[in-house]
């Protein structure tokens, strides 16, 4: 049998299992960008309290999770610029003030067109902006298959042993 596999909007309840997809999926993800040591020192705490103040709220961030058969496999997150956290001293994007601030899947579950629905839940066809590790070939060709691109704006993440992020903005997407 088919495990059901399905996005929808990220509620209160899930800030558990969001921060522990985070992590696994930063583990996954930054191997071999960042040293071993850094990512086993990443605090579950400090996730959990993101989740927390993301959906424990009136009004939610606005964040999509990924499921199989119910469970939470990923995640991505959209928020309005000038927000906290991004990148300090650079020009607005061309794109305009939409920022897909995180699309994190399970290596587990990348492959099965989850990536792409998200991506789809949390901007549909409209212009954004996002943040991807220079290094993350992966990342940047699935972006790139959805219509972004490198505007040369580039940072450095000095408390995350000084990764570098390039910027990736695309145009409102032609419906398809």
């Amino acid at each position: 049998m088919m495990p059901e596999l399905s996005v929808r909007r990220a509620v209160a309840a899930d800030v558990e299992r969001l921060a522990e997809v985070h992590i696994r999926c930063w583990r996954e993800t930054y191997r071999g960008m960042l040293s071993d040591a850094f990512l086993a020192a990443v605090d579950p705490a400090g996730r959990l309290a993101l989740w927390h103040q993301l959906l424990d709220r009136p009004e939610p961030a606005e964040v999509w999770t990924a499921c199989d058969d119910g469970t939470v496999v990923g995640f991505a997150g959209i928020r309005r610029l000038p927000a906290p956290g991004s990148p300090e001293g650079h020009p607005p994007p061309a794109s305009g003030d939409l920022e897909l601030w995180g699309l994190y899947l399970l290596a587990s579950h990348q492959g099965l067109g989850l990536g792409r629905r998200l991506l789809q839940a949390a901007l549909g066809t409209r212009a954004a902006s996002l943040w991807v590790a220079a290094d993350n070939h992966k990342a940047i060709s699935f972006y790139t298959r959805f219509g972004f691109a490198p505007d040369g704006a580039e940072d450095t993440i000095p408390d995350w042993e000084n990764l570098r992020d390039i910027r990736m903005v695309r145009a409102v997407q032609p419906a398809v």
